[in-house]
């Protein structure tokens, strides 16, 4: 799956005061109810031992921090995201 499909199934956020600074949303997943959607909140290096990377649910919106592209995501915040969505 490539940058461009990726994009059109997630929505991704930057907040950089906090350690888990990106999250990106599932969009496209059939179980979401009342604009609820599966995501995961990452660090820049999720498979760091020091690092994070958790999936939770959230809501859209600017709480998540600053909107931003799929491709400008850290390598391995990508890694992880593609990882989801082939499994």
């Amino acid at each position: 799956m490539n940058a461009k499909e990726i994009s059109k199934l997630v929505r991704c956020y930057d907040q950089p005061k906090t350690f888990d600074r990106f999250t990106v949303v599932y969009i496209k997943q059939p179980k979401r109810t009342h604009r609820v959607f599966a995501a995961v909140a990452m660090s820049a290096h999720p498979f760091h031992p020091q690092g994070f990377g958790q999936h939770c649910t959230a809501m859209l919106g600017r709480h998540l921090g600053k909107k931003i592209d799929f491709i400008t995501l850290p390598v391995d915040c990508r890694r992880l995201v593609r990882w989801y969505l082939e499994a």
